[in-house]
């Protein structure tokens, strides 16, 4: 008898993300009923017979001795597709699965770089014909979702005969030559099975959660190529709750964990969003997480001084640091995303205390247009946060990126605070060219992109909606021209992406700003989608997306699709002058991708040798904890950079003495090396509401002295250092030209 149970992975699948869909699935079945290819699955060594020549058929069996077999099955071949009545509706549109064209398929997650030498299936309703052909392929993953895999472009597809059926029902399929899998990563053993068709065996255990709603409860998967092709680029794909029997035999190439990596973790708890800054002036970044929580630093131990400093009263999801009153103590602008709780502004009394003067300040977080279905719900949920001087009157000004109450979908506007320089602020959210339309706003961006000496504002968006980029006119007017200049996004049937953060830095070497926009994307919209961009910057100001609108899953820039691609950061990890890329990936067994830049605006994957073991990542924030001259990383937890590639460096620390704000945030330093120039920016703020160190870091490579530096100042003035400079040190650039050394602060 059968019985009626809720496959409900397909709602997973379905209901993932924040995307504009009405998709609704309710997919059915009886519960597994015993029948078609059942008995004992053969050996987790081979998968069966795994000796002899093949009678037909391309692909091999004989595997040589010794190999690493990965499994989930539970080694019992209990039933198949054949011998159930599965059902699936979707868009109010029933499929059943014997009567359609199905991808059936298992995921495999290589944890080490391997080679793989062939897999094993076990297979039911095998065709009666000895010479029929069954073809069963090796595939790469699509976007890391555990479930799709990319179907038009196989590693390998292997046709075997169904008279080389073992007697206990394996068939193994040897590579005519191993596949070398560098990077780490998914890979799916799956077919295609059409009406009457083979079809693979699954075990008698169901997974612990059925609902596949994690991302290892389940590890096969179900897919309709041919399935409402106008809505799903690749057709309908679900997670299945019972474990097809498929084997994979790899060759291990190196050890896992490596022996040395890039990073190494440090015992931290676990934060979203990070910014550091050196509240106390001792030359080394203190860090704010999410909490708010304030951790001291001592040169690369931190100490949780929350209370103390007087932070534990109020609740914040994060905070930047900038000297709004420029008395040479960075103070904190604390945010909230929340419906209730107000963003908050606290002043550094230059003492280790932090005072709470936000309605003093004139700052209020409230509004009336959009309650959230409560009465209560006055405030608008503030996700990023920017200190930015957006008239050059050398105070700094706050902007605000506001997002979206979720159980109705609607937007805020995002809110801006002009320093009147006494303490108090006024807002500039009505006027002065910023854009009063309501959108999803996850970051904040201040940078003098054009390099006119006026800081613009980088606004990335949620929602399938276009990203903001205000110009500055040089006289606190903006203009926005996102679209103008190719940062809004790539605009499909009126709908962008889901911007969640942004990174600028020269990718390319040639001396201007390009941007990493990381967005999350669903494989079955891949067609029209956002996906993660490298924009370059050219000539004349605008941006053009290096990474492309790929046909795979690697685009141009080398960078490997991830769905849920969430914040970038750059930095010059090992210091040999080129811009290194992190990103981070939200959801549940997403990893984070670390590659090696190639000095071209091009990448290289290495995710396994950076030790970066971040998943569900969300935020990330960079800055020299430990004072030995590269970048660590806080993602999610603490970092530490001990890679033994490593050049030169210089770091600089810019300071506002004149007629700019105190802390230098907005300026750019430039770097001469000979024929080559690099450049960097004072961040006031980043993507997704974190903040990297003040402290630039120059990676030099083999170079001993450095030529020149230069400074442009918010407001467009340029000091200019005449070297030469040694390495390996810390330069404070002063305003008014003195350059002094050592890494505390020498005033």
């Amino acid at each position: 008898m059968e019985l009626t149970r809720t496959l409900n992975s397909l709602l997973l699948l379905l209901g993932l993300g924040a995307c504009n869909s009405d998709d609704t699935a309710a997919p059915s079945a009886g519960a597994p009923t015993t029948g078609g290819a059942g008995g004992e699955a053969g050996s987790a060594s081979g998968g069966g017979d795994v000796g002899g020549a093949p009678s037909c058929g391309d692909a091999g069996d004989e595997l040589p001795s010794g190999l690493t077999t990965l499994q989930w099955d539970d080694g019992v071949a209990a039933t198949s597709l054949r011998d159930q009545s599965f059902e699936i509706t979707v868009e109010g549109k029933t499929f059943v699965l014997n009567e359609e064209s199905v991808h059936e398929a298992v995921r495999f997650e290589l944890t080490q770089p391997s080679r793989i030498l062939g897999f094993s299936v076990h297979v039911a309703a095998a065709p009666e014909d000895p010479q029929a052909q069954l073809s069963v392929g090796l595939y790469p993953d699509f976007g890391y979702n555990g479930f799709d895999f990319w179907a038009a472009d196989p590693l390998f597809v292997g046709t075997r005969c169904a008279g080389d059926i073992s007697e206990n029902g394996w068939l193994t399929y040897v590579l005519p030559t191993p596949l070398e899998v560098a990077d780490p990563g998914l890979v799916y053993v799956a077919h295609r099975a059409e009406p009457g068709s083979f079809v693979f065996s699954f075990d008698q255990s169901e997974a612990e959660d059925p609902s596949c709603a994690s991302f290892d409860s389940c590890r096969s998967a179900l897919n309709l190529p041919e399935a409402l092709p106008l809505s799903y680029f690749n057709g309908v794909s679900f997670p299945f709750q019972y474990d097809y029997l498929a084997r994979l035999h790899i060759e291990p190439l190196e050890p896992a964990p490596p022996a040395s990596t890039q990073f190494d973790p440090l015992p931290f708890e676990p934060h979203a969003r990070a910014s550091f800054g050196d509240f106390d002036n001792d030359g080394d970044d203190d860090l704010l997480t999410d909490g708010p929580k304030l951790w001291r630093n001592d040169a690369g131990a931190f100490t949780d001084i929350t209370s103390e400093a007087g932070l534990g009263l109020l609740p914040g999801s994060g905070g930047v640091f900038g000297d709004y009153d420029n008395d040479g103590c960075l103070d904190l602008f604390i945010f909230n995303e929340s419906y209730t709780e107000a963003d908050l502004l606290y002043r550094n009394d230059c003492a280790g205390h932090f005072l709470e003067l936000t309605s003093a300040a004139g700052i209020v977080d409230s509004q009336s247009y959009e309650t959230c279905n409560a009465p209560e719900n006055t405030r608008s949920p503030t996700p990023a946060a920017a200190w930015v001087d957006l008239d050059a009157d050398g105070f700094l000004d706050l902007y605000l990126a506001n997002f979206i109450c979720w159980d109705k979908g609607t937007t805020y506007r995002d809110e801006v605070w002009h320093n009147r320089g006494d303490g108090t602020f006024e807002s500039w959210s009505e006027g002065h060219g910023f854009s009063a339309l309501k959108r999803a706003g996850r970051g904040v961006n201040p940078i003098d992109l054009d390099a006119d000496g006026d800081l613009d504002l980088m606004v990335n968006n949620y929602r399938l909606q276009e990203n903001f980029y205000f110009e500055n006119d040089g006289l606190g007017q903006f203009e926005e021209s996102a679209k103008l200049l190719g940062l809004a996004g790539s605009e499909s049937d009126g709908y962008y992406g889901h911007t969640i953060g942004t990174a600028f830095g020269d990718l390319d070497g040639d001396g201007d700003f390009d941007l990493i926009s990381a967005n999350l994307a669903h494989p079955r919209f891949f067609d029209f989608s956002d996906k993660t961009e490298v924009l370059l910057q050219g000539a004349d100001g605008t941006f053009s997306d290096l990474q492309g609108s790929f046909d795979k899953p690697t685009g141009g820039a080398g960078l490997r699709y991830q769905e849920t691609h969430s914040v970038p950061a750059l930095a010059d990890f090992d210091l040999d002058g080129r811009l290194d890329l992190i990103i981070t990936a939200v959801y549940d067994g997403r990893p984070t991708d670390f590659y090696w830049g190639l000095g071209d605006g091009s990448f290289k994957l290495d995710s396994y040798n950076s030790g970066l073991s971040t998943k569900n990542g969300w935020g990330v924030a960079l800055a020299d904890t430990d004072l030995d001259g590269d970048s660590d990383v806080f993602a999610t937890t603490l970092f530490a950079n001990r890679g033994s590639r490593r050049g030169n460096y210089l770091q600089t620390r810019v300071v506002g003495n004149v007629d700019a704000n105190r802390a230098g945030i907005g300026a750019t330093v430039m770097l001469t090396l000979g024929s080559e120039q690099r450049v960097d920016y004072v961040q006031g703020g980043t993507g997704q509401g974190n903040q990297n160190s003040q402290t630039l870091t120059f990676g030099l490579g083999a170079a001993t002295t450095v030529d020149e530096l230069g400074v442009r100042f918010p407001g467009g003035k340029l000091v200019t250092y005449q070297g030469p400079f040694d390495v390996n040190q810390r330069l404070w650039l002063y305003e008014d030209g003195q350059v002094l050394t050592g890494v505390q602060n020498p005033n």
